[in-house]
């Protein structure tokens, strides 16, 4: 049985779907998790959007050269996609920004929620649709 390989573009296509729904779903946990008592500044629904899409693009990217290069590229982008999923949740528990201001009230609230649910989305999502 021959390997069927997704092209780049249905790949792309599939990481923009995870991606926007990904950001969708991150945006509405954000007004959730404000009525919560977190905060977030102005313009925070654009910097999740683009940042829940990007992300996803670039995850979809290495899905297709894991598949396409590696015996066993989707199991190795699947594990190092949910190792990736939780290390990245470790920078909300932090004392201060990467700017070195303060973290907002209620910040692991969040964010922590958003990494899972567009690290979760993609981990699903980018092989599932890219068929």
């Amino acid at each position: 049985m021959i390997k069927q390989t997704p092209s780049f573009v249905q790949t792309l296509k599939a990481g923009a779907i995870a991606g926007f729904i990904g950001a969708g779903l991150n945006n509405i946990w954000s007004f959730i998790a404000q009525t919560l008592g977190s905060s977030t500044p102005p313009g925070f629904p654009l910097a999740v959007t683009l940042s829940s899409v990007f992300t996803v693009l670039v995850g979809a990217i290495l899905f297709f050269l894991f598949v396409k290069f590696l015996p066993k590229g989707k199991l190795i982008w699947t594990i190092l996609s949910v190792v990736f999923m939780l290390v990245s949740c470790y920078g909300p528990f932090q004392p201060t920004l990467p700017d070195g201001s303060p973290v907002p009230t209620g910040f692991p609230l969040l964010t922590v929620p958003m990494h899972f649910i567009s690290g979760l989305v993609a981990i699903w999502g980018i092989p599932r649709w890219s068929k």
